[in-house]
């Protein structure tokens, strides 16, 4: 399919905004908090952010037409601080409704359910739930002339996240951080890492002329030659397995033992917690239960549903000895623990 610019823009308007949108592919999804001089906190859903500058540390994004009132720009403006914070899978909805266009004296953190969190000398609020966060400081306003859009640079003021997303070369491990990333307006995609590949230096170039192997072909490198014949094993799947030494049996038989152990305990530790749970439930019981004495320790008691009262009650009166309905018979220890009697000598 070939489409010249006359049919793009003979469109449905909705077409090609979600189609135009999806060309540049999967963007990055953020939240930018602000507030204005009012204390009015203010959050936007943005998928324009763009890496600056290293050093110093400058992040931008677009800012759209000023055609509209923009709290957001406004805001930003006005007191010079923001935040970018990424926006993840366990409250994606949130983040994506705050798009809506509330009045300049509603807050989208109210309004979405999502919370404020600030710091130490930092006027703008971060969204508490995001698990990668920047604050930021406005150092350009540049007015893009053709498209009155406008790109927003600022300077990093400071970095929050969790060590466990930082790795060691410095790269932030998004997938570990459920991030979630857009094409078009609305369709969101997980973060997948899938390959890291070296930094590129002409010294580390590939030779990517060279005709690449399948996997199942025994091919040495360094000779540059097929050495199956050579190698002390089987390459094909005709050959012999390769079986493991007797430390494997030794292995098996361990984690059979092991798993076997591990099942007993869960299962005790299961059954333990199940007359837990009974016991709770009868000690529960018996407290809301109304009754006109103090009951003696070591002494059986009996529970009787409620007839003209408004709870069940307990009584000395063996259940042979009337009509009333019973419900059980259970006696107090000197923990003050109820307990219940099964086997009682009417």
């Amino acid at each position: 399919m070939v489409v010249q610019k006359e049919e793009i823009y003979n469109w449905n308007t909705e077409y090609r905004l979600k189609l135009i949108n999806s060309l540049s592919g999967y963007k990055g999804v953020h939240l930018l908090g602000t507030k204005s001089k009012d204390d009015i906190p203010n959050l936007a859903i943005f998928n324009s952010i763009v890496h600056i500058s290293s050093n110093p540390a400058r992040i931008g994004f677009i800012m759209r037409p000023l055609t509209v009132p923009r709290h957001t720009y406004k805001n930003i403006v006005d007191t010079e601080y923001y935040t970018i914070n990424h926006v993840h899978k366990s409250f994606l909805d949130q983040a994506h409704y705050t798009s809506v266009k509330f009045e300049s004296n509603q807050s989208e953190f109210r309004e979405c359910n999502l919370g404020e969190e600030y710091t130490e000398n930092f006027y703008a609020p971060f969204v508490a739930e995001s698990r990668i966060k920047i604050g930021l400081k406005l150092v350009e306003n540049v007015e893009l002339q053709e498209s009155d859009c406008r790109l927003i640079i600022g300077e990093v003021q400071c970095i929050i996240t969790e060590d466990d997303y930082l790795e060691e070369d410095g790269a932030l491990d998004l997938e570990k951080a459920n991030d979630v990333c857009i094409t078009g307006l609305n369709q969101y995609s997980s973060v997948q890492k899938f390959a890291n590949i070296p930094y590129a230096r002409k010294e580390n170039l590939p030779n990517f002329k060279r005709q690449k192997r399948p996997d199942s072909t025994v091919f040495d490198e360094e000779s540059q030659s097929y050495n199956a014949k050579l190698l002390p094993y089987g390459t094909n799947v005709g050959a012999p397995s390769i079986m493991a030494n007797n430390l494997s049996i030794w292995k098996n038989r361990g984690i059979t033992s092991f798993n076997h152990v591990l099942k007993s305990k869960i299962e005790r530790i299961k059954a333990e917690y199940e007359l837990l749970l009974d016991e709770y439930a009868v000690n529960e019981l018996l407290y809301n239960t109304h009754c006109d004495f103090e009951p003696i320790i070591g002494e059986v008691y009996h529970l009787y549903e409620k007839n003209n009262r408004d709870q069940n009650f307990l009584s000395i009166i063996p259940p042979h000895t009337w009509k009333r309905k019973h419900l059980g018979s259970f006696k107090l220890n000197s923990d003050k623990v109820w307990s219940k009697e099964t086997n009682l000598d009417e």
